[in-house]
């Protein structure tokens, strides 16, 4: 029945109805009534029974306000402006269908007010006071976690300020607004880029740049004649000053040195050459993504001589951010040396055009300047003259096509299920193999994130090798435990130390699902012997059900899964065995998932280090055991599969 037009009837006392008014309530404020029209619940209880609300799981409709604290005087008046927010939000009809909301939303509200309850409290303040002070309200809101949380956040403020319960700050409103758009920017919007994608576009990138360090004088000559002579490589303005002659563009090019380039990339101007140089900038520039994890916005605001060396290969770049911020604060990223090429090769362009840009333009140290800068531009004149920086434009909607396609394969399309099996790929065309992978900066964020997480979900060999010394230091400062671990979450970036922990859960669910329940090689050891005869089969039935399942058990802290030398580790919580590199203790553990593969290195690697190690000595007769084991062990596994 629709109750749109509902209002409150002269015998109904203190009944509270549709689309009453938020001054209108009070804590004798009547919320439901039995079929003989006794009381059932009013606003100064904390325990609502509300039939009026649909569900379609629950028999009966109740809310509860007891987790509510109310020991303080500001909490008893918060609990009262909570439920206030509910009652009035309770008696806001459906716009769609007129009727009461549902019981889920309304408890989905519920749960956000607590929440704002008690860090009210702990300011000593209001819900109310709260919800006007940006500031205070903003120390909470950049707290919120999940993106679902600042949905359902946004949700309830907008239905209290809609509904005229209680002015909400707008510089609030709006952060929660940036928030969600940036976390929907880093969410299924963008995927983690699959291991031989991600191979081929870093691949891609560094050619580009190898070529560029090859010719990169050439160019700087090429410019510095133009420089010289207006005319040189141009003819369509006639020199009438015989010092300053026309020159073809074919012998201006074959005069630098840069023929062989001209020809492969079809050049026919001097423009070109700035056409060159962007892509090359681009391919610097998504390389540093791809090292250092950081957002597009702040790739443009790095500098030149930003990056800082703090050990053997663990580097700082340094740069500025803007999330959150109206101007631009410092942030730290931790990567490795591998940043240093890309870091290099757009340094060199830069330096190229700094010697061209005019004394009255400020560059402001940025790394990455305009090219039209350059003698080599059609627009170097007007540039000449103007007072304002100009930097470069790099996205990759316009210079990613400048590069070889990259196509989706079916084992492609198969690890964008094992990432994220809870996403439908199917029904998105984008990712279905044989279309071109559509790459943007965020990949790169989340994709590094993912692998440096859980290194082992990049099953390509080549990948594993270009990028292990930036997983390496990625995992070390932004996953583990370890000492310096704490430093760098609290002085370095803690923003995206945050993020690349919380990528942590699903990556580990997600590796989880490839070593143990994707695996086609038999499984060994107690854990992955169970796993093999009593789970495989009935997980790979309903793998979205089943890994939903498998994700919560990790958020929960009960399921745990690491990669070990031997295959992978069950136990959840720390191990002592794998922290001392025992691995042969893996065995006869009950959590150990055995590879015969992996088995099979492992005594390979245990020859070599015991033909390292004199004979006799107390290390060549522990490391000579721990190989007789593992022979043991491996002899039981051809035993099995024999």
């Amino acid at each position: 029945m629709k109750l749109t037009n509902a209002r409150k009837h002269a015998n109904s006392g203190d009944d509270a109805y549709l689309n009453m008014d938020a001054s209108e309530v009070n804590d004798n404020t009547v919320i439901s009534r039995d079929k003989d029209g006794h009381i059932i619940s009013i606003v100064a209880h904390n325990k609502w029974i509300t039939p009026q609300l649909s569900n379609h799981h629950l028999k009966t409709s109740s809310i509860c306000f007891s987790k509510f604290n109310t020991k303080k005087h500001t909490e008893l008046k918060s609990l009262a402006q909570a439920k206030k927010i509910i009652c009035i939000q309770i008696h806001r009809p459906s716009k769609r269908t007129g009727s009461y909301p549902s019981h889920d939303g309304v408890m989905s509200n519920l749960g956000a007010l607590r929440k704002v309850h008690a860090f009210a409290s702990e300011k000593g303040l209001t819900v109310a006071e709260i919800f006007e002070n940006p500031i205070e309200f903003g120390e909470y809101i950049r707290e919120v976690e999940s993106l679902i949380g600042l949905r359902i956040l946004q949700t309830m403020l907008n239905k209290v300020v809609e509904d005229s319960i209680y002015p909400v700050s707008p510089l609030a409103l709006k952060l929660i607004d940036q928030l969600i758009r940036e976390s929907n920017d880093e969410s299924e919007q963008h995927p983690v880029i699959p291991g031989r994608i991600l191979f081929e576009k870093i691949s891609n990138y560094k050619e580009l740049l190898a070529e560029y360090n090859s010719i990169a004088d050439n160019i700087e000559e090429l410019n510095n004649r133009v420089a010289a002579n207006p005319y040189y490589g141009r003819m369509k303005q006639t020199s009438k000053n015989p010092a300053l002659p026309n020159v073809p563009f074919n012998q201006a090019i074959d005069d630098c040195g840069l023929s062989i380039i001209s020809d492969k990339y079809n050049f026919n101007q001097l423009a070109n050459i700035g056409n060159y140089l962007n892509r090359c900038y681009y391919a610097a520039k998504m390389l540093i993504h791809t090292f250092t994890a950081m957002r597009e916005r702040e790739a443009y605001l790095l500098k030149e001589n930003c990056i800082e060396k703090i050990s053997n290969d663990t580097y700082i770049v340094h740069g500025l951010t803007i999330k959150l911020t109206k101007a631009p604060r410092p942030a730290k990223w931790v990567t490795s040396a591998d940043v240093l090429y890309p870091y290099e090769a757009a340094m060199r362009i830069t330096q190229l055009i700094k010697q061209y840009l005019p004394t009255h333009v400020n560059t402001q140290d940025l790394l990455f300047l305009s090219v039209s800068y350059l003698p080599t531009s059609n627009y170097y004149k007007n540039k000449s003259k103007s007072k304002n920086l100009t930097q470069a434009s790099l996205p990759p909607s316009k210079w990613e096509e400048t590069f070889p396609a990259t196509f989706i394969h079916t084992e492609d399309f198969n690890e964008l299920v094992m990432l994220d099996p809870l996403r439908d790929w199917q029904s998105q065309p984008e990712f279905q193999p044989g279309e071109n992978w559509r790459l943007t900066t965020h990949q790169f964020r989340r994709s590094m994130a993912v692998y440096a997480a859980q290194s082992g979900l990049v099953s390509l060999p080549s990948l594993k090798r270009m990028l292990q010394h930036t997983l390496i230091q990625m995992s070390l400062y932004y996953t583990k435990g370890f000492a310096t671990a704490k430093y760098l979450f609290e002085d370095v970036n803690p923003e995206i130390a945050k993020y690349f922990k919380e990528q942590a859960t699903p990556a580990e669910a997600s590796l989880f699902l490839k070593d143990v329940i994707i695996e086609e090689a038999t499984l060994h050891g107690a854990a992955g012997t169970f796993y093999e005869r009593n789970i495989k089969a009935s997980f790979l039935g309903n793998i979205a059900t089943n890994f939903a399942e498998t994700l919560k058990k990790v958020k929960q802290g009960l399921l745990s899964y690491k990669e070990t030398m031997l295959g992978g580790c069950l136990k959840v919580g720390e191990c002592h065995e794998r922290a001392h590199h025992n691995y042969v203790a893996c065995l006869n553990c009950s959590n150990a998932c055995i590879k015969e593969e992996k088995l099979d290195q492992s005594i390979l690697i245990q020859i070599k280090v015991i033909e390292s190690i004199p004979r006799g000595t107390f290390a060549y007769n522990t490391e000579q055991t721990k190989l007789s084991i593992l022979q043991f062990f491996k002899d039981k596994v051809s035993q099995v599969i024999a």
